[in-house]
């Protein structure tokens, strides 16, 4: 599959772009990100030690995109991501930065191999007309999914009709390009089967409906719903605003039995169906914003899609590299209710925010306190950290990464803080 769109860009590039008048720019990154576990001590399951690890990135990028005609756009872009550090090497059981930067398990996602660095991200043709119809193909970073993030290898379309609006979304790999966490396009977290998804949204004075589907090939079929209020969909910093929003997915499993784990998240009993709600209420007044999050899993509903992309829009891989995963949060777990409470604001270019995090489920609880520091010195530069307190109690009975089965509820550390810095042209 790869070779087949490197081809076809090829062809295009060579044969097609000099018969048209066209706009081109380029543009790229520079970046470096470091996450920086506080529990630093020597990995060791049979003391029940499971370890924060620190690790450090270098990342550049660079893209060149091309205006053929009104609407119709061509980008292509690489990227390259280095390890700079790397603790688990004297941690213990390392090194395990990989699992972050560079993972490669084929097409398929099902075969570990050795780790890529570089990888053409950017490969799409795009058109777009006026809003009505819109289509896009190849490689490319998806955005407004409930349950799908990154940067698909795929194609999705929309067409809209006054308010109403149809789309579609076939992928037949994904990848994550970012300074935290690049995996080269593969078919992971789908048992080696492409995904497809589709819905409608109707949309009009602030209420928008949106019922879809999503859809693995033999092995899971997942309805679900998104409902958002906004009583100031133009909001721009002045005056109120409230927006709610209720997601809810319910993801039926095909060809399994009795036995069939979730071996993603946790190796918990994945079971024949499960359901997911989601419910944000948010408040804005002026340059101030607070709010509340309500996330329930009723049975192991994030087992085949939950980890694709999660409508929380909070990182959810903030635990340890030595946990299962890696760095997966309980929060999205098998039967686990978590609720979270935040508040912050903007203040020209400073952004800062406060949440606060309480997760209990069969497997372990979490408590999380984050804060959120961005500053955006220029159109060029911008830099943030966050610092997050993360308790972990993982019950007896079940085990943490590769260990043995716990005897005891283990409790571990896994607060961190994580830092960037980006330079963009």
């Amino acid at each position: 599959m790869n070779k087949i769109f490197n081809k076809i860009l090829f062809f295009m590039c060579v044969n097609l772009l000099p018969l048209f008048g066209f706009d081109m720019k380029v543009t790229g990154q520079a970046s470096t990100f470091s996450k920086i576990g506080f529990d630093a001590k020597k990995y060791d399951p049979n003391k029940g030690i499971y370890p924060t690890e620190t690790y450090a990135t270098m990342m550049g990028e660079l893209d060149l995109e091309m205006n053929l005609a009104k609407g119709l756009n061509i980008m292509v872009g690489g990227m390259v991501n280095g390890i700079v550090y790397d603790s688990t090497i004297w941690q213990g059981d390392g090194p395990l930065a990989t699992e972050y930067i560079g993972y490669w398990a084929g097409h398929s996602g099902q075969t570990l191999q050795s780790p890529r660095f570089a990888m053409i991200h950017n490969a799409y043709i795009s058109y777009d007309y006026e809003g009505i119809f819109g289509i896009k193909a190849g490689r490319y970073e998806t955005q407004g999914y409930d349950w799908f993030s990154a940067f698909n290898q795929g194609v999705e379309a929309y067409a809209k009709y006054y308010d109403t609006k149809v789309w579609i979304l076939y992928s037949d790999a994904r990848a994550s390009a970012y300074n935290d966490w690049f995996w080269p396009y593969g078919r992971y977290y789908t048992s080696g089967a492409p995904l497809m998804a589709g819905g409608i949204q109707y949309s009009k004075n602030g209420l928008s409906i949106s019922p879809y589907i999503y859809y693995i090939p033999e092995n899971m079929s997942a309805p679900g719903f998104n409902i958002t209020y906004d009583t100031n969909p133009h909001f721009k910093q002045e005056g109120f605003r409230s927006k709610t929003t209720i997601v809810a997915l319910f993801p039926m499993y095909e060809r399994i039995n009795p036995t069939s784990r979730d071996t993603i998240v946790f190796g918990q009993l994945l079971g024949k169906n499960a359901q997911t709600l989601f419910i944000r209420q948010q408040f804005d007044i002026n340059n101030y914003s607070f709010g509340a999050i309500l996330y329930k899993n009723f049975g192991n509903a994030n087992g085949k899609i939950g980890i694709y992309g999660d409508p929380i829009t909070y990182n959810v891989w903030t635990g340890s590299v030595y946990d299962s995963g890696p760095s997966l949060s309980n929060m999205i777990g098998k039967d686990a209710l978590s609720g979270f409470l935040y508040f912050g604001s903007q203040i020209l270019n400073f952004k800062w925010q406060l949440l606060g995090r309480l997760t209990s489920s069969p497997r372990a609880n979490e408590q999380s306190l984050a804060l959120y520091l961005n500053y955006t010195f220029s159109e060029h530069i911008d830099t943030g950290i966050k610092i997050e307190y993360f308790r972990d109690v993982t019950h007896k009975g079940y085990y943490i990464g590769n260990g043995p089965i716990l005897q005891n509820d283990n409790i571990s550390d896994r607060s961190h803080a994580m830092v960037h810095i980006t330079y963009s042209f």
